[in-house]
């Protein structure tokens, strides 16, 4: 029994070993034949004797090619090796601000390696004697059988990087790296090498408007700016934030109030020395606290402003009087100086309660502001963190048809679509529960961006998933108001502007506003010409990786935003009778919500637009917003009691 038992060891030791060589050593990949693509731009290159032969500074001859092209965010491109001696060994390297990555085929192998080369602190890593600094992330190897005549690299809407070898896959990872440039280099010996590189040429997509199917009427868009980040504007700053404000459309002010530290004589909302730190990392801190100028100045361009407790001030303790008192009392000394209360305010952010609490909490609420005059403020569930959550705290608050009736919106944020960034569609479901749990409340999405440090990335393709948020929000769960977190926050430590905030004070360039990242492009292409009091109606298109909103206003204004995900450009004819456009807006790696004409000829018939992958295309005649001049004198410093 005993050498039995010793012989059934030794076979599981065997296979355990085997098992781990063969993961150590994979089997070689069997290459398909090559399928020929067609309908593919195609740019022939040679390598060679002096064909595409050139000097590197310091390293003598080399051979390799440019390609002329500005990538696209998203993209396919694929090299086809019409002649290769099977010794030949290729890079082909595509390289970005942040960093690249270098596919390398050699003989029966392909290697993947991503690089970084941001930061000097990359000069302490070992770097492969480069004369910049670089790191390398650890290199993916797999081997391969047969003739090899194509390489495909594909970047797509999923964050996702992928390499095929004669159209099968061998590489795949995630990535958030913008790339622009790409070259192919020649290693080691010379030898010849002549093939074509091939690219996605444009496919036609029609998009239908049907106006008589409507939807949601919009709020707008904003966000928080924290006035300890607006405290540090210069005058010139200001006057530029207050641009920035119009011109982006971000006239929804979410209050980020003082809490703990509001005293029982509730005087002091706005006394910048009691705001609450509220610390991001190493950097100084961005305060819990009001700026009645600030809102003063909002309302006079039109803005909107929402109002909420974060952590409650210690003496409420659980007295549902004394909470409805200080949100009453925000809304007297509002009153008093601004000239309005808030419009909107919520039960409390994403703080959890029981549902009996909430319950009281929001019925005290009603009662005394409606006792106070204040019959005309509107109020908001408590928001949750995630969507997740969210649906179960809306379900507390239907739970009682007496709490839910002095509900107007419904208000949730979403940092759990977090979890889908490489699978954007999985997030649909809970958007769709989102919306038929509260399908009777107008829905505020109060709060979106990105707080997980592997996603806090200032690249395009970071924002452009973010993208995809803003138009499931619209077209999924009807959201009225869109909110990014931030729209100015105070940050030392750039990581922490990149994602969640769209702008920061910039120091080195006398204390103005800048953007932190490609977010505010991506934001902006949604809330620049989508206006309050615009009608989201129907927009059908015959392209699946088009993502397509539709929105009419008064006075025939209409705005159409289009999202080309896919790896293919779209040229896109934009059919909706009787309306004619303006402008076209364009984002993409390369454009900042950059404007053009539309060609006065096209009247009220079709548009077509190019839309490249990844790119957003805006069709609109709404203008952008402008501030007026006239307002600019209320621009102050932060006011005290």
């Amino acid at each position: 029994m005993r050498i039995a038992h010793l012989e059934h060891s030794w076979k599981i030791a065997v296979a355990l070993l085997y098992t781990l060589l063969a993961g150590l050593s994979p089997a070689a990949h069997d290459l398909p034949q090559l399928q020929r693509p067609d309908g593919l731009s195609r740019t022939v290159f040679e390598l060679g004797g002096e064909k595409g032969a050139y000097e590197r500074w310091g390293l003598g001859k080399e051979h390799g090619v440019f390609f002329e092209e500005f990538l696209p965010a998203l993209f396919e491109r694929t090299l086809v090796l019409n002649e290769a001696d099977s010794a030949t060994e290729l890079a082909w390297i595509f390289t970005g601000p942040n960093g690249g990555f270098t596919v390398t085929l050699g003989e029966g192998r392909v290697s993947l390696r991503r690089r970084l080369y941001d930061s000097s602190a990359f000069l302490q890593m070992p770097n492969g004697g480069t004369r910049h600094p670089e790191w390398s992330m650890p290199i993916q190897q797999e081997s391969f059988k047969g003739r090899l005549r194509a390489v495909t690299v594909r970047l797509d809407h999923r964050l996702g990087l992928s390499v095929e070898l004669n159209g099968r896959k061998v590489f795949a990872q995630t990535c958030l790296l913008d790339v622009s440039r790409h070259q192919l280099r020649m290693i080691g010996q010379e030898t010849e090498v002549r093939g074509e590189m091939l690219k996605p040429v444009p496919e036609a997509a029609v998009v239908r408007i049907e106006p008589a199917r409507q939807h949601q009427t919009m709020l707008g868009f904003g966000g928080i700016a924290t006035p300890t980040a607006y405290a540090q504007l210069s005058e010139e700053g200001k006057r530029k934030w207050w641009e920035f404000v119009s011109s982006y459309n971000l006239l929804i002010q979410r209050e980020y109030p003082i809490g703990r530290r509001l005293n029982e004589q509730m005087d002091n909302w706005d006394r910048l020395s009691d705001a609450s730190p509220h610390n991001y990392g190493d950097n100084f801190p961005n305060g819990e606290i009001s700026n009645f100028d600030y809102i003063k100045m909002l309302r006079r361009l039109g803005g909107k402003v929402m109002f909420e407790f974060w952590a409650l001030p210690p003496w409420v303790g659980g007295d549902v009087q004394k909470y409805a008192e200080a949100m009453v009392r925000y809304c007297q000394i509002s009153r008093q100086r601004v000239g309005r209360p808030p419009d909107i305010v919520g039960i409390q952010n994403e703080v959890g309660q029981s549902a009996e609490m909430f319950g009281r909490m929001t019925l005290a609420l009603r009662r005394r502001l409606d006792e106070e005059g204040f019959d005309f403020v509107r109020i908001h569930m408590s928001d949750s963190g995630h969507l997740s959550t969210g649906i179960k705290r809306a379900r507390a608050f239907l739970s009682s048809d007496q709490v839910w009736k002095a509900i107007d919106y419904a208000a949730v944020h979403m940092y759990d679509y977090q979890n889908f960034f490489t699978n954007p569609d999985g997030f649909d479901e809970l958007l769709r529960q989102w919306k038929k749990t509260t399908a009777d409340r107008p829905f505020l999405s109060t709060e979106l961006c990105i707080n997980r440090p592997g996603y806090q990335w200032p690249t395009y393709r970071v924002a452009l998933t973010m993208g995809q948020l803003y138009h499931k929000n619209l077209v999924l769960a009807d959201a009225v108001a869109i909110c990014y977190c931030w729209t100015l926050l105070n940050v030392v430590q750039p990581s922490y502007g990149w994602t969640r905030s769209l702008f920061v004070p910039d120091h080195a360039h006398g204390f103005v506003p800048a953007p932190s990242s490609r977010q505010l492009r991506v934001f902006g292409a949604f809330s620049r010409r989508i206006r309050e009091g615009m009608v989201r109606i129907e927009a059908g298109t015959d392209s699946g990786d088009l993502l397509v909103s539709a929105f009419a206003g008064q006075n025939n204004s209409a705005t159409v935003v289009l999202l080309n995900r896919s790896t293919t450009p779209r040229r896109v004819r934009v059919v909706w009778p009787g309306t004619a456009f303006t402008h076209i807006e364009l984002v993409d790696p390369y454009h900042e919500n950059s404007i053009r004409t539309v060609p006065r000829d096209t009247g009220t018939g079709p548009v077509e637009a190019l839309v490249d992958p990844g790119a957003i295309v805006t069709l609109s005649n709404v203008p952008v917003g402008r501030m007026d001049e006239s307002a600019t004198k209320l621009i102050e410093p932060l006011g005290g009691n």
